[in-house]
């Protein structure tokens, strides 16, 4: 009787293990984004429970400081599509895919474009 009851426990903490739980697949969390082409920057930012995202910093471009803001989300594929603004203003898009630990894609501005990767931390 003891062995059937230690044997059922661990069929039992095996399958809770193994349960999507406590091994959660999302895009949720922290990431680093890394722009190259015209302008070289690194960004860091999170994605929401909701798979959605909005993070600013101020880049140096053109011998000019200018607040950069993404807004965009993931859909439940991995496609990111995000806003590309600057001053306010919509200048272009970000567009890519992700998986759970990376991503890649392409950024296209006003006087600015090129390519990106992501990583998830």
């Amino acid at each position: 009787m003891k062995v059937k009851i230690i044997f059922i426990n661990l069929i039992c903490i095996a399958l809770l293990s193994s349960c999507s739980l406590f091994q959660k697949e999302s895009f949720e969390g922290k990431w680093e984004l890394k722009l190259s082409g015209d302008l070289q920057e690194v960004f860091e930012f999170d994605i929401s429970a909701n798979n959605d995202f909005s993070f600013s910093k101020d880049v140096y471009f053109q011998g000019n400081v200018y607040g950069v803001t993404f807004n965009g989300n993931v859909t439940k594929e991995g496609v990111l599509q995000a806003d590309l603004i600057v001053m306010g203003q919509k200048m272009g898009i970000v567009e890519g895919t992700l998986t759970y630990e990376n991503g890649s894609g392409k950024w296209d501005a006003s006087y600015a474009k090129g390519n990106w990767i992501a990583v998830k931390k």
